[in-house]
């Protein structure tokens, strides 16, 4: 029997939430994307959380179910009074976020913050009053 592999990979730092994508989402099924969303929205909730990092350093490609996942997962994070920033986002991902208009787009109200590194994005949300 194959051992089951997780969707997300979670780290709570502080009232930081960080989410790590395990893998391209079309090697899960649907449920356990669905059940990986809806544990990350819980931990996004719990009192001691504010700000959420999605770091993309086990990820080269990303589709829409996982740019869906992205806009509700930021907008948790805003209603708890937080930033949502992404970090190790390849020139790819970087280049479809800006088309879609959710990078550093402070118009929308889902936007992201993009950082080179998980320490640079660690120190922004700190330096931001945590």
């Amino acid at each position: 029997m194959s051992q089951v592999r997780q969707v997300f990979e979670f780290e709570q730092r502080g009232d930081i939430l960080v989410v790590m994508a395990q893998g391209p989402f079309m090697e899960f099924r649907d449920n356990d994307i669905r059940n990986a969303y809806n544990e990350a929205y819980r931990l996004l909730s719990l009192p001691e959380t504010k700000h959420l990092l999605v770091d993309f350093s086990k990820l080269d490609y990303f589709g829409s179910t996982f740019v869906g996942i992205l806009i509700r997962l930021a907008k948790k994070a805003r209603s708890n009074g937080g930033q949502a920033v992404l970090c190790h986002l390849t020139d790819n991902m970087r280049e479809m976020l800006k088309t879609l208009m959710l990078l550093e787009n402070t118009k929308a109200d889902c936007f992201w913050v993009p950082y080179p590194t998980r320490a640079a994005a660690m120190d922004a949300l700190t330096a931001q009053g945590s």
